[in-house]
């Protein structure tokens, strides 16, 4: 009997293998890349609706270095407040954040959604990043998705991505993310360099430095990493470990370098300067334990978080940090030896915070959740390789164990996505965020300060006056909290009263612009103008980039007569910042001077600054009128009337001009 064996389908060959199988892998890639995508994007989509908030207010609508790209030379050589005068001195160097503020200004104007839309790109940028890393050093596409996922959802990164101001957390991070990842592919076997990985990498080293100054730690990880962590470590020797980073050791000399020759110091504001070393350590102790445990329970979210400086080992806040910074070392002991390169995640955490733990150098808001966005990367790779290893380590038992922990994790993970979008909804606007803030912190003196200037702004004044009175009793020698006071007594002409305030915020800050301009304006209202200028021109020398100031004195130099200085104060309010008003002033100038043509064209300017701009329609229709333009001048007058309809110098104009024209007809 003949048997007939089934013939055997042939088999593909080992490189069709080979492609198949890098095909269906980076197709999974393709689907992991997307569902991070939509992990990181969907849970701020809610922020496009949110404005401008806190410092956005100044740092974005109030800048003129957005305005022109022939600030650039101000923009990489200044603080970022420096725009205001001699009060914006401060360690606040951050040209990358006010570069990036003027390409979305020329591309989106000054609408918050672009600005908003901006961050969410970058925050979606880093996500990926974390997962590209991840999945080289740790070489496992598991863990890697689940720290990218944890990085995605994490309650404690609302503010860096919900806040515009907070950008620069984002850029720092993305940055110093990217440059991470093209040294990890500078060395080549047998100590080797890949020349174009190098040259890309201190291109994107140059643009995190100017980012923030966390850039400057990443010499030291990399360092660290190199002869540590780094797979070819026994291959290679010291100084062919050195060549692939010492680059970066360089550039950040230059940087300091850069800051001392241009601001006058790397730092040149002590902010805390009462504070000794003693006490700067404790603080620090203190803030580690705090910022591990909004890692770990990001409930109760605040924007600003009153700082209480450590003074004894025994304070419970300095105890926690010790037993954190204890737990910290004895889990990293513990991993050394099991998965060396997990434990470099803590290595990251540490050596990325450890810039603002100095709080001498930090301004009031010393612990804030946004200074975690760059190390908390560090804790999501840790996490991500703890619960895939929890997750393996039941294969095989009863699945009951795995369905509860897929369970769990998913529970966790809809409830900090929930947590992200209530939270994006602080920050919809100043009054909400200040709101929510004095819930959790009621002694935050300028949040409180903040929020009485929004009354203000809506026309509250007796709320306004109720948080500045509370704020001044938190903070009695607060120069912005007295001048805001002053305005309260200066609107209801109790003047004596206002100058109280006024000048004693000048007695605490001298080179405050606000009280010497409110004063300025106030003396002038009263027909005080010798004493109204002293103040008006201290208010321009300390603040020359400030509109407002030259628009003042400007204007006081028109109710003296001295209209070629009033041109000139006006003028340099338009070349700091094109603005209506000083456009306005330019036009009323030339009008007195009888220059109807450059009288004319400022005033179109102003209406091109500004089309709802009612003194320019008017003044345009007043030289029309004097040029016979008739149709023309009654169509300014129309114009301006939209906005105010209730001048009567121009509603009395054009009864003239329209019973002129009847008595023409026949």
């Amino acid at each position: 009997m003949i048997f007939f064996r089934k013939a055997r389908r042939p088999q593909p060959p080992a490189e069709d293998k080979c492609v198949q199988f890098h095909a269906k892998t980076r197709q999974i890639d393709t689907y992991l890349i997307a569902a991070l995508i939509l992990c990181a994007a969907i849970p701020y989509i809610n922020t496009l609706l949110n404005g401008f908030v806190y410092d956005d207010n100044r740092q974005v609508l109030d800048n003129p270095y957005l305005k022109s790209f022939h600030f650039l030379p101000q923009i990489f050589g200044k603080t970022v407040w420096s725009f205001v005068g001699m009060q914006g001195v401060s360690n606040y160097y951050r040209p990358m954040m006010t570069l990036g503020y003027a390409v979305c200004y020329h591309l989106f104007g000054p609408l918050a959604y672009g600005f908003h839309l901006v961050n969410v790109c970058l925050h979606v940028g880093v996500v990926l990043l974390v997962f590209a890393i991840a999945h080289r050093i740790l070489g496992d596409r598991s863990m890697a998705f689940v720290a990218a996922c944890l990085f995605a959802i994490h309650p404690i990164h609302t503010e860096a991505v919900a806040w515009v101001a907070a950008v620069t957390d984002l850029e720092v991070t993305f940055f110093y993310l990217l440059t991470f990842w093209l040294y990890l592919n500078v060395g080549r076997p047998k100590g080797g360099i890949l020349p174009w990985a190098k040259l890309a990498a201190v291109v994107s080293f140059a643009l995190t430095i100017f980012s923030k100054e966390q850039s400057l730690t990443f010499p030291l990880l990399a360092m660290i990493y190199e002869h540590f962590f780094r797979g070819d470590r026994a291959d290679t020797t010291f100084w062919q470990k050195a060549r692939r980073y010492s680059e970066f050791w360089l550039m950040d000399l230059a940087y300091v370098l850069f800051r001392v020759e241009h601001l006058g110091a790397f730092a040149p504001q002590i902010q805390l300067a009462q504070l000794g070393w003693y006490q700067c350590v404790l603080s620090a102790v203190a803030l580690v334990g705090k910022y591990i445990e909004k890692l770990f329970w990001p409930a109760e979210l605040c924007a600003y978080y009153v700082f209480h400086k450590g003074t004894s080992l025994l304070e419970p806040r300095v105890l926690v940090g010790i037993g954190a910074i204890a737990a910290c070392a004895i889990i990293f002991a513990l991993l050394f030896r099991r998965s060396r390169i997990a434990a470099f995640g803590l290595i990251w955490f540490f050596v990325t915070l450890a810039p603002v733990l100095d709080v001498r150098y930090l301004a009031g808001n010393v612990f804030a959740e946004r200074y975690l966005y760059l190390p908390s990367v560090g804790f999501c790779w840790l996490a991500g390789w703890a619960g895939v290893e929890l997750w393996r380590s039941l294969d095989g038992r009863q699945h009951f164990w795995r369905y509860m922990l897929a369970g769990a994790s998913s529970i966790i993970a809809l409830l900090l996505v929930v947590r992200v979008v209530t939270r994006n909804r602080d920050w919809r606007s100043d009054e909400a965020l200040y709101n929510q803030t004095l819930e959790v912190s009621p002694t935050a003196t300028n949040i409180r300060e903040n929020l009485g200037v929004v009354a203000w702004n809506h026309g509250r004044i007796d709320e306004a006056e109720k948080e500045w009175t509370i704020a001044l009793k938190l903070n009695p020698n607060s120069p912005i909290t007295l001048t805001n006071l002053g305005l309260i007594y200066a609107s209801r002409k109790q003047y004596q009263q206002a100058e109280h305030y006024f000048r004693a915020a000048i007695l605490h800050k001298p080179d405050y612009t606000d009280p010497h301009l409110n004063l300025g304006s106030m003396e002038m209202d009263q027909g005080r103008l010798e004493e109204a200028e002293l103040q008006l021109r201290a208010a321009v020398a300390l603040s020359p980039l400030i509109p407002s100031c030259h628009n003042k004195l400007g204007k006081l130099y028109v109710k003296e007569g001295r209209l070629d200085e009033a041109a000139r104060q006006f003028q340099q309010s338009v070349d700091a910042a094109p603005n209506f008003r000083g456009y306005d002033g330019l036009g009323d100038v030339y009008l007195k001077q009888q220059d109807l043509a450059r009288a004319a064209e400022a005033y179109r300017a102003a209406v091109a600054n500004n089309p709802y701009d009612s003194h320019a329609h008017f003044g345009l229709a007043r030289i029309a009128q004097a040029n016979g333009h008739r149709d023309t001048a009654l169509k300014e007058y129309a114009q301006g009337f939209e906005t105010d309809p209730n001048n009567q110098e121009a509603q009395s104009t054009v009864i003239l001009l329209r019973a002129k024209d009847e008595r023409k007809s026949p």
